[in-house]
């Protein structure tokens, strides 16, 4: 059963009462008016309605003993990590399996600032893996090992570059210079960039930066596909990204044909691929979880698994995806302090690919196999 939360797809919230009808018939005619929808556009309301839904799913087609497993995506991975807690410990819903794909686990490791250091260097092996695609470093000249440089980049992320920030200026600069050598090797970018950003490089930085020579821009979900930067010339990039608004009539299309065509879906709403009003109208209320300002998912996970030490809990990344990066989880995962009784139940993959990974022929083919044996292995 796939899910579209409420705002996106064809989901939409059902009129209660007369009231609500006639707006709907306005909006219907053109009238604007607040989406109703609005109500659910936050982060515990949204997992109420998701939970909800399942528990009457189960009900009304008698699945409650079947084996149950969720999945996500990207925020729908924050999702599925919370749900791993909320559904057996509020809706009552036992899991044999949670399946998180390409995640944001927790927030503060999407942009990191002067002081917000691990966020700078979770997208080291993203941008190295990325460079070495584009044979933009050594390693591709020499046909080496791309595991052994994605390998070195994650070594300098966590012991070279994490230290490098935390003592600021109490560095040498002659350290600070190898440090900044070192990483300009690693990801592809002039030594002078990495030393004026003072190791603090950022996706769109490098997205713009990496193939400048050649006026193309990398994607952000997925920096193996590139696209002509319409303004070179200008400081800050104003293109699209390929890998988002390139791809969107891709999917909308293909969407739209499954729905409409193969399963003969009848409906004359917009299959909203991308809501930009959910986006804009989305609350991010912490309600008692007081994390800096910042939202996680990981304490939700690790007591999920707590709660069932049953459940299995797999975690794919693309190597190329720079939103999402795949040590940000990998990172996460070390840190858990999982028991050992359940640590062997989660699992953390990398893909060859980007944020979606699955339209690579390869990475789907092996993504498949996996998760073959992860379903047998979860309900053994």
């Amino acid at each position: 059963m796939f899910i579209d939360p409420i705002g996106t797809g064809f989901s939409r919230s059902l009129p209660q009462d007369d009231k609500d009808t006639k707006q709907s018939e306005k909006a219907n005619f053109g009238e604007a008016e607040k989406p109703k929808e609005t109500e659910f556009w936050e982060v515990e309301r949204d997992l109420k309605a998701l939970g909800e839904f399942i528990g009457r799913f189960l009900s009304s087609h008698q699945r409650w003993l079947s084996p149950i497993f969720i999945a996500g995506e990207s925020y729908g991975g924050f999702r599925v990590a919370r749900l791993a807690r909320k559904l057996q410990q509020e809706f009552g819903v036992g899991l044999c399996g949670a399946i998180v794909i390409s995640p944001a686990l927790e927030f503060s490791l999407l942009a990191g600032s002067d002081y917000n250091l691990t966020a700078w260097a979770t997208l080291i092996p993203s941008f190295a893996a990325s460079a070495a695609h584009h044979k933009r470093v050594q390693w591709a000249a020499e046909q080496g090992n791309l595991q052994a440089h994605i390998a070195a980049a994650e070594q300098f992320a966590r012991t070279t570059l994490i230290p490098l920030l935390a003592m600021g200026d109490t560095m040498t600069p002659d350290q600070r210079q190898i440090a900044y050598e070192q990483m300009a090797g690693l990801i592809g970018l002039p030594v002078e960039l990495v030393e004026r950003l003072a190791g603090r490089i950022g996706i769109e930085v490098f997205a713009r930066e990496l193939l400048r020579d050649q006026q193309r821009i990398v994607g952000l979900y997925d920096a193996s596909i590139t696209a002509i930067d319409p303004f070179p010339g200008r400081v800050n990039y104003e293109g699209s990204d390929p890998t988002l608004d390139g791809l969107d009539r891709l999917f909308t299309g293909a969407i739209n044909s499954h729905l409409r065509d193969t399963l003969g879906v009848e409906t004359d709403l917009s299959y909203h691929l991308l809501n930009l009003e959910t986006f804009k109208a989305w609350k991010f209320e912490l309600k008692g979880e007081f994390k800096q300002g910042f939202l996680g998912s990981v304490d939700d996970l690790r007591v999920g698994m707590a709660l069932n030490p049953y459940m299995q809990v797999y975690i794919a990344h693309g190597l190329f995806d720079l939103v999402t990066p795949y040590f940000a989880s990998k990172h996460l995962a070390d840190m858990m302090k999982l028991n050992p009784q359940i640590r062997p139940n989660l699992t953390v993959k990398h893909f060859l690919c980007g944020h979606m990974f699955y339209t690579w022929d390869e990475s789907r083919c092996l993504w498949l196999a996996q998760m073959k044996a992860f379903y047998h292995n979860a309900t053994a």
